[in-house]
């Protein structure tokens, strides 16, 4: 706890902002499996308790333009290539994308559905933030989906699919064994994959098996862990609170879509609280039990409702803050629920940090890293 201090007096001492979120809660948060993959894989649209070596169900809230939903996500990899199930609650489409730079830019799109009993799977690649998302074939690229399968059946769909961990193709993303792959998702209710997602929608990191090891076995809730998820819940609600204000201020677009992001983070952390019994937050907007975030909260609401600019610098600061707090809690443990929740807010840390450094471009100022070095923040800003 003292280091989550210290960090928090660095950011006051630099007259910064922290933003983050709360939302509605979920009934269930994500919940991670492992296995010993013994099983042949078959893309058959059945999904066996030992065909994958890892899998997490992560849960998309019902909020505005969304009827929620969860997505089962199943994988596991060799030195060469890369084995996925999508087993999601809908009768439409399922989709992940993997690193996007920007909400969903350039992100490496993968959307399955059944179409009159047949599977479905779409190698595509988004252009822009929302879209669209093209067939790599059309852009120029490659279809690199090399063997898929799936079914649908008591009102969810599944789809499987084969496909290199270096494609080769400019429009596909890179992968090696070991690496943490951050990535998007979403599912809509109709089969038609250029109509918008409406059922859930949300964010997760997936760590690929290194050559010849499994994944790390998850460990007993500590004390420290204890206070890290209280601080990042916490953490998290002062910058919902924040994103917020600053919207009522300038009415920017980039805050709004922000704070709902925000809001997705907090269905995630909000489930461990409940699961490991260590009571919410204060519910009341701009207030917190954490008095050196309420302090600090005060400060950069005020300072970033000057203007625009001041608004993008001291939210850009925040996710800096935030990166560094989701690495630290990351650090310092084992349990698999509870890394799948931070590796999840640390994509989405990332985004946000992208989006204000690049909107403050935009509005002729050029963001510089106040707490992280010069060569971490280049390689995130990507």
């Amino acid at each position: 706890m003292v280091q989550v201090m210290k960090s928090i007096f660095i950011l006051l001492s630099l007259g910064m902002i922290l933003l983050l979120s709360g939302c509605i809660q979920p009934e269930s948060g994500p919940q991670v499996k492992e296995a010993l993959a013994s099983e042949e894989w078959k893309p058959n649209g059945v999904v066996g308790p030992n065909e994958y070596a890892r899998s997490v169900v992560l849960h998309g809230a019902k909020t505005q333009g969304y009827s929620g939903g969860d997505l089962e996500i199943s994988w596991k990899n060799d030195d060469q290539y890369l084995y996925m199930a999508l087993n999601g609650s809908t009768n439409g489409w399922i989709s992940v994308g993997f690193e996007p730079s920007e909400w969903m830019k350039d992100a490496d799109i993968i959307i399955g559905s059944i179409e009159e009993e047949k599977p479905v799977v779409l190698d595509e690649y988004s252009t822009g933030n929302y879209g669209p998302h093209e067939k790599d074939v059309d852009l120029g690229g490659t279809d690199d989906i090399l063997e898929f399968g799936g079914k649908e059946e008591n009102g969810f769909t599944t789809v499987e699919f084969k496909r290199k961990l270096n494609t080769g193709d400019r429009f596909d993303k890179i992968f090696e064994p070991g690496q943490e792959i951050s990535m998007i998702w979403a599912m809509a209710a109709s089969e038609n994959s250029q109509t918008k997602h409406n059922m859930a929608k949300g964010e997760a990191i997936l760590t690929l098996q290194a050559s010849g090891t499994g994944f790390p076995t998850s460990a007993a809730l500590t004390a420290k862990e204890s206070e890290g998820i209280l601080f990042i819940e916490e953490e998290e609600k002062a910058a919902r609170d924040l994103y917020n204000s600053l919207f009522a201020a300038d009415q920017m677009t980039i805050f709004k879509d922000t704070a709902q992001s925000e809001q997705n983070h907090m269905d995630s952390v909000r489930p461990l609280i409940e699961r490991y019994g260590l009571g919410l937050s204060e519910k009341n907007p701009g207030r917190f039990n954490n008095q050196s975030l309420q302090k600090i909260y005060d400060q950069l609401k005020q300072k970033g409702i000057k203007s625009p600019n001041e608004a993008l610098s001291s939210a850009a600061s925040f996710e800096e803050l935030s990166i560094i707090d989701l690495q630290r809690e990351l650090e310092g443990t084992n349990n698999e629920d509870i890394r799948t929740v931070y590796q999840g807010l640390l994509a989405g840390s990332r985004k946000h940090l992208r989006s204000f450094a690049k909107e403050l471009k935009a509005q002729g100022e050029d963001y510089s890293p106040q707490l992280m070095n010069q060569d971490e923040f280049n390689k995130i800003m990507g």
